[in-house]
């Protein structure tokens, strides 16, 4: 449960740590209420589903990541409106966000609230994909949950802490319950009671549980006197200043110390148990030290009120915050989430887009490729059949060449032979016999 940690005399001045925000008790009387840490564990996810989160995760940069995290404030103000039934509950959520929009105080940690109003997670948070999952899938729901399990009037659909009946009960024994979460500091404010508040108290209680006659209420505003320290008490007839040692008086400051133990709290509101149980009734302080006992009844259920006050004040709070972080994180679940799958979505078209092409590409040179191969082979042939070509020629060049050769020699061997036959006509001519050569 939330704890009151430390009175705030100035909120600008004061260092608000993470999760602590001012609450503010009475006009002059603000503490700092700081809530306890969220835990938020990877234990009992789904290791399948969290691989998956986390492979689409991964696809995001850190920009795309706190793109996709950001919900404006009219949108979580308008899903807070379809999913808090109770008008006090809401209107104290709606307060609490404006709050920490002005203050800027790291209050709902994971969650973050710009001063712009911009409901966004911290950047470090973001880093470990498994803490998102969990803050997500385990976390979402706790808002509907929540709703459901706090019991609603059936007239108004007011919670308990937002109902007037409630406010109308005075259980005594509840102050326990949040002396136990107070602090020293926040204890010695507490019982630090301010002389006219205290004789605001004295006049109007007679008016709702009892009454006195004009006698007995002159004696009852004189043994308040001197519980302040106006009268003198040892020098007043009657007095038992015995009465009066658990309460010290401040004159200057105007205020009066109750002792700061619990034992003698519960001895003081114990005394007025009786009194806020009854109802209406005539009282008579007759003698001063009854009339002591009167005003000792009506500093402890002033008291009383305070630290019932405070309870209600504090169990609200911290019921607001549950609520608004809760509700911080069903937004960003169903809005962050579903922006997040989208820009995954996004980059995996992008990415199967640049396959594809990548693919087009691939296809483009190996058909070039082909191409390439398909001319070579044509070129081979061609260059081949030039080949075969030129070496025919040549062999036919060879051929004609031999065949002319040839004739050649034939031409030199008729011619030969020619001149031969000339040569022996000549003989017979001279030696007178003839040769004839028969060609």
């Amino acid at each position: 449960m939330a704890k009151l940690v430390a009175v705030c005399r100035d909120e600008t001045d004061f260092a608000f740590e993470r999760r602590q925000i001012p609450l503010n008790i009475e006009d002059a009387l603000t503490m700092v209420m700081e809530i306890p840490e969220t835990v938020i564990s990877t234990r009992e996810v789904n290791e399948y589903e969290v691989q998956s989160f986390q492979k689409r995760f991964q696809c995001l940069s850190a920009d795309d990541l706190a793109v996709a995290t950001m919900v404006r404030q009219k949108d979580v103000l308008s899903f807070l409106s379809h999913s808090v039934p109770c008008v006090g509950c809401r209107r104290s959520i709606e307060r609490l966000y404006n709050q920490l929009v002005e203050s800027g105080q790291p209050a709902l940690e994971p969650l973050i609230i710009t001063n712009s109003g911009v409901l966004t997670m911290d950047s470090s948070f973001l880093k470990d994909p498994k803490l998102v999952y969990a803050l997500f899938y385990k976390h979402g729901s706790r808002l509907s949950e929540m709703v459901e399990s706090i019991p609603k009037s059936r007239r108004n659909r007011r919670c308990p802490l937002h109902s007037l009946e409630t406010h109308k009960s005075r259980p005594s024994g509840s102050w326990i319950d949040v002396w136990d979460l107070l602090s020293q500091e926040c204890r010695d404010e507490v019982t630090l009671i301010d002389s006219d508040a205290l004789l605001d108290t004295l006049e109007k209680l007679p008016q709702k549980t009892y009454r006195f006659c004009s006698e007995c209420k002159l004696k009852v505003l004189r043994a308040y006197s001197i519980l302040v320290g106006d009268l003198d008490g040892p020098s007043e007839k009657g007095c038992f200043a015995t009465l009066y040692d658990g309460p010290k008086s401040c004159p200057q400051e105007r205020h009066v110390h109750v002792l700061c133990d619990t034992g003698y709290i519960a001895h003081l509101i114990g005394w007025a148990e009786p009194e806020l149980a009854e109802g209406r009734r005539e009282r008579h302080a007759k003698t001063l030290d009854i009339a002591q006992e009167e005003v000792l009844t009506c500093l402890s259920i002033h008291l009383w009120e305070r630290l019932h006050r405070l309870c209600q004040k504090l169990r609200a709070e911290e019921q607001t915050w549950q609520m608004l972080f809760y509700l911080g994180v069903a937004v960003e679940e169903k809005q962050g989430i579903s922006r997040l799958e989208q820009v995954v979505e996004e980059i995996s078209e992008a990415e199967r887009a640049k396959e594809l092409r990548r693919e087009q590409k691939r296809l483009e040179k190996k058909a070039r490729r082909k191409e390439k191969c398909k001319c070579g082979t044509h070129l081979t042939i061609s260059t081949a059949n030039n080949e075969l070509q030129t070496e025919e020629t040549a062999k036919n060049e060879e051929e004609l060449e031999e065949e002319e050769v040839c004739t050649n020699e034939i031409v030199e061997e008729t011619g030969e032979m020619n001149g031969r036959g000339d040569s022996c006509e000549d003989d017979e001519d001279d030696g007178e016999w003839r040769f004839t050569v028969q060609l």
